[in-house]
């Protein structure tokens, strides 16, 4: 854009100004939709409004293209229907990018195309600066990103994205109501974050002059009702975490998570399987899907894999042994450098929970290559600080994912409510945590007196909406599938 164009429509709306004309006016009585004009019976009678997308004019008729939220429709305007200084004022001040209101009636054109002819015209809200002339397929991902205005503007297909997703949490609201759970809201600000291995963000709160910190997870406070009583809830809500960017992570999105009292994991591998599906069709109607090439199928039954199995038959490591940080060590180092001097720093500092270099070890030799949904259980004990242990197996504890495309899309739990053994891993954490690991947890006193005022066995579960939903809709990064993604702020 040239700051010659910015300027000569400055003018323009500065000149009407002056001759009285609003170029801003408070209010336009829209009755109906483009996308319902364009239903509508040849000769009725059309009050609309959108944004002027194209302008081409012929001597004394002129073709358009009006676009609202709905659709993109063609409109035209005759010097002899909507009168010569109409007409003139219109092919002269009206630009693209301006909102207009019309009144007029259907008709059709003679290459058949079904169109609104203006009798009368409102200019609604002038535009400074223009669209952009070559938008589409644009292949700078930031400037979409940081001007997502523009990319909605431009790009049908990116507003159907964001009309799925509302739709797609309305569905997941809408199983969960079903299912008897009460939708809750619980603190953002936090004086303890917990209920994820996160990094979190700290704030300030001015009057109290007390730090907190920016929610990573909504489970502890949600925990805290179950403790008051509640036996079904859950929370859709944004969480934040203060870690490296990909295009499977976000620093802020959109989780759902729920809490079922007197329910197990094995309940919730039914239910989140049904909840998945049910959703996922109800949205999409279907549950087939490509997803960059690859195909994917929501049908149940899901394959289940045991994760100490699993990770034995990769690794070698039985992580049923209560000692297996040797194996875990060499295996490390003769795969995995990285992960190698991390496990000996925590040596270092006397840490005998290596849940970290566990984890680390089953998503980069383990979890990529599992394709289909698929329920992995039977999670060791070092990597689920919040879970039950399965009083069959010590080390394991009653935990499930789920897992798409070599990613997580669903972490679920039969929860802990053992206040001491809470405190414990708590504790373990905390050495961690001195230790030089920033995402591991803290001790919360609060939550810890509340569960000594006792917690019914409960299950939970919860669910990274935004990268679910960008696997669905085939995008390639889930920033994709958020309006405004956080971003370096321009220079």
């Amino acid at each position: 854009m040239s700051l010659d164009e910015r300027k000569i429509r400055l003018e323009k709306m500065q000149k009407m100004m002056a001759e009285g004309i609003n170029p801003y006016p408070s209010k336009f009585e829209k009755k109906q939709s483009l996308a319902q004009a364009k239903e509508s019976k040849i000769g009725a009678k059309i009050k609309t409004a959108g944004r002027l997308m194209t302008k081409r004019e012929m001597g004394k008729i002129c073709f358009c293209h009006l676009q609202d939220e709905t659709i993109r429709m063609q409109i035209v305007l005759q010097q002899e229907k909507a009168g010569e200084s109409e007409y003139k004022f219109f092919l002269k001040n009206i630009d693209m990018g301006d909102f207009i209101g019309v009144e007029g009636e259907i008709f059709k054109t003679k290459k058949g195309e079904i169109s609104i002819l203006v009798k009368k015209y409102t200019l609604l809200s002038k535009a400074i600066l223009p669209l952009p002339e070559k938008w589409h397929g644009l292949k700078d991902l930031e400037k979409r990103y940081r001007e997502r205005y523009l990319d909605l503007i431009m790009n049908e297909d990116v507003r159907e994205i964001f009309r799925k997703k509302a739709k797609f949490i309305k569905e997941i609201r809408n199983y969960m109501d079903g299912q008897g759970f009460v939708e809750v809201e619980t603190p953002v600000l936090e004086e303890v974050p917990g209920g994820a291995e996160a990094e979190p963000f700290i704030t300030h709160h001015n009057t109290l002059d007390v730090d907190f910190y920016l929610r990573i997870s909504l489970e502890l406070h949600l925990k805290r009702l179950i403790v008051g009583g509640y036996e079904k809830v859950y929370e859709l809500g944004r969480v934040f975490r203060n870690e490296g960017m990909s295009p499977q992570h976000l620093q802020e999105f959109t989780e759902m998570e729920f809490y079922w009292a007197y329910a197990d994991w094995n309940d919730l591998i039914e239910m989140i399987e049904d909840m998945y599906t049910k959703v996922i069709k109800n949205t999409f109607g279907t549950l087939k899907f490509d997803y960059q090439g690859t195909a994917i199928d929501f049908k149940k039954p899901w394959k289940k894999i045991n994760y100490v199995e699993i990770f034995k038959e990769k690794t070698g490591i039985d992580l049923d042994k209560n000692d297996y940080s040797k194996e875990l060590l060499n295996f490390v180092t003769k795969n995995d450098s990285e992960l190698a001097v991390e496990m000996k720093e925590l040596q270092k500092a006397g840490v005998t929970n290596f849940g970290r270099i566990i984890d680390g070890v089953y998503k980069r030799f383990i979890r990529k290559d599992i394709i289909q949904p698929t329920i992995l259980f039977n999670h060791p004990l070092a990597v689920s600080p919040l879970a039950k242990k399965d009083p069959k197996h010590p080390n394991r504890t009653e935990r499930i994912q789920v897992l798409l495309l070599g990613a997580e899309v669903g972490n679920a739990f039969s929860e802990l409510n053992d206040p001491i053994d809470q405190r414990a891993r708590f504790e373990a954490q905390m050495k961690m945590r001195e230790a030089g690991d920033k995402e591991a947890q803290m001790i919360d006193e609060d939550f810890l007196r509340a569960l000594e005022h006792g917690m019914p066995p409960t299950a939970g579960f919860g669910l990274g909406i935004d990268r679910l939903f960008m696997y669905l809709v085939n995008q390639p990064s889930i920033r994709d599938v958020v309006f405004f993604p956080t971003m370096r702020p321009e220079k």
